[in-house]
């Protein structure tokens, strides 16, 4: 049974979203790498004879290993985007590691994650999903093309590259060399710092240990020698040559080549706003994917940093204030700020859970968890190197998504809990002493002033007079010997001044003379 389908004749119907636009360009004439596809419907008892269709295809096609990547029927809409969340898997041309490629990609449409993003977007999540089988290049230079295209040109844009893959680009790892513009203007660029290329590297190359050397391509000019830092899953990391440093790497020729390029697929898949991502070759650029830019981009540069604050790219407009907490392996708190390194794929999920903003040390704003952030609103600043470093775990902070900056804020205090008043009324006191006769007007304390036993915090609190309050109640009724003492438990004024029925201090009687109903011959409660 044929399992897998050239993109060319494979039914749209059946290929995924994905797939599907890039059959549709593909068809227009436009520069798509030579793929397949393993269609819906397929069951997972085909996959294992679908691995020999898969190793018979790519045996001409790619030197460099493939990539088996997700094409869902609800990817890359016109609204959600999907974007990051579904796995892209490069392996070897091996059938165990091509087996485990494909089932891990098909496995990916029940992921949390998906299911979260889909939920939060009012979306009834996929069943199942296309995977798409693509060679792996080997580019000069890769990256992310956003744009608005009127009357069959690129009216404003944002690109975003790196040298080698993309990789680093879309998970948020590295910031990319941007270029920014609108029809009326030539366009500007900012440089990057990339110390790593990312490409794919034959057998060979893969056993060679850190410190070897590799000849890597160059867009426009001659290729150069890198040495070899390591490698992982099929893809070398290779240390940038020095002659390369101050080397833009898109020229404005390639620049405007993308710009045609993308115009040319907006018109063919009938859109005015997209998101193409794409990759520089020998042959010249090619598409990897294109769909709906969901969102408009932010197309400044980074601005100066606030007074005691910092600053980075603007990736989603929008100005909240929070907690810092830093991404690790604890669950967010709703309404936190998040620091993280790279907007990789936990920062994807951590978004799920209704934080207040997201400041990323690096990354920009066409970075796939910077654009789920812009589907669901929460202002983002990318680009900020200092943040993990200089922002501690609760630290509240600003985020200005629309300027780009980031700073500490003063603590917003908690609303004012204003403390209901305490009754004394049924507060007991011991006495030693009662006197049978009141005390004579202005005369001195009786002796029984000094052995009261005055309550305990646990029946009533102790409040000392202070010369900033006002004279409280006891104040009425303690001879000026008695100053300062603790307030008066037996009774509680409606305020401060008012007469007392009685006072443990000047005996059963108040003020006014008058006798309590007190038992002179035992210790009394009042």
């Amino acid at each position: 049974m044929t399992v897998l389908i050239p993109l060319a004749v494979c039914d749209p119907a059946r290929a995924g979203a994905k797939a599907a636009a890039l059959g549709r360009l593909l068809h227009e004439g436009l520069p798509v790498p030579d793929s397949a596809v393993i269609p819906l419907g397929a069951a997972d008892s085909d996959l294992p004879g679908a691995v020999g269709q898969v190793l018979a295809w790519a045996e001409q096609r790619a030197p460099f290993g493939l990539i088996a990547r997700s094409s869902a029927p609800g990817e890359d809409g016109t609204d959600s985007s999907f974007a990051g969340l579904y796995d892209s898997v490069i392996t070897p041309r091996t059938p165990s590691r091509v087996l485990a490629a494909l089932r891990q990609v098909r496995a990916c449409v029940h992921a949390p994650a998906v299911t979260a993003y889909a939920a939060a977007r009012g979306l009834r999540p996929d069943d199942e999903l296309a995977v798409l089988v693509q060679p792996v290049l080997r580019p000069a230079a890769s990256g992310v093309l956003a744009a608005e295209v009127s009357g069959g040109r690129c009216v404003r844009w944002r690109i975003e590259a790196v040298r080698g893959l993309a990789e680093p680009l879309v998970s948020g790892a590295q910031t990319g060399e941007i270029h920014t513009g609108r029809a009326a203007a030539t366009g500007s660029a900012v440089p990057c710092s990339q110390p790593l290329i990312h490409l794919p590297g034959t057998g060979p190359e893969l056993d060679l240990p850190p410190g070897e050397w590799v000849t890597v391509p160059a867009a426009g000019r001659a290729s150069a020698r890198a040495k070899v830092a390591g490698s992982a899953d099929g893809v070398l990391h290779l240390r940038t040559p020095a002659a390369w440093a101050d080397v833009p790497i898109l020229a404005p020729r390639e620049r405007d080549e993308l710009l045609d390029l993308t115009a040319g697929a907006a018109r063919a898949l009938g859109l005015e706003q997209i998101d193409m991502e794409w990759a520089v070759t020998a042959e010249g650029p090619v598409i990897l994917q294109a769909r709906p830019l969901t969102q408009p981009v932010h197309d400044g540069a980074a601005p100066e940093p606030p007074a005691g604050g910092w600053s980075g790219l603007a990736a989603v407009a929008g100005i909240a204030t929070g907690p810092a907490f830093r991404l690790g392996p604890d669950t967010p708190p709703p309404g936190a700020v998040l620091i993280c390194g790279a907007l990789g794929p936990e920062a994807a999920a951590a978004l799920l859970r209704s934080p207040a903003a997201v400041v990323s040390s690096t990354g920009g704003p066409l970075s796939h968890t910077a654009i789920i952030a812009r589907e669901l609103g929460i202002p983002c600043v990318t680009n900020v190197p200092e943040a993990p470093a200089r922002i501690p775990d609760g630290m509240v902070v600003e985020v200005d998504g629309t300027a780009g900056t980031v700073r500490p804020t003063p603590t917003v205090p908690s609303p004012r809990q204003e403390e209901p008043p305490v009754s004394y009324r049924d507060a007991a006191v011991l006495t030693t002493t009662i006197p049978d006769t009141p005390p004579p007007t202005g005369g001195p304390p009786p002796s029984s002033c000094t052995t009261r036993a005055a309550p305990t915090s646990a029946s009533w609190p102790v409040r000392s007079r202070t010369p900033q309050r006002p004279p409280g109640p006891w104040a009425s009724c303690c001879p000026t010997a008695c100053r300062p003492r603790p307030r008066c438990p037996c009774s509680t004024p409606a305020s401060y001044g008012a007469p007392r029925t009685a006072s443990p201090c000047c005996g059963p009687w108040g003020p006014g003379g008058s006798r309590t109903g007190w038992s002179p011959s035992t210790p009394t409660t009042t």
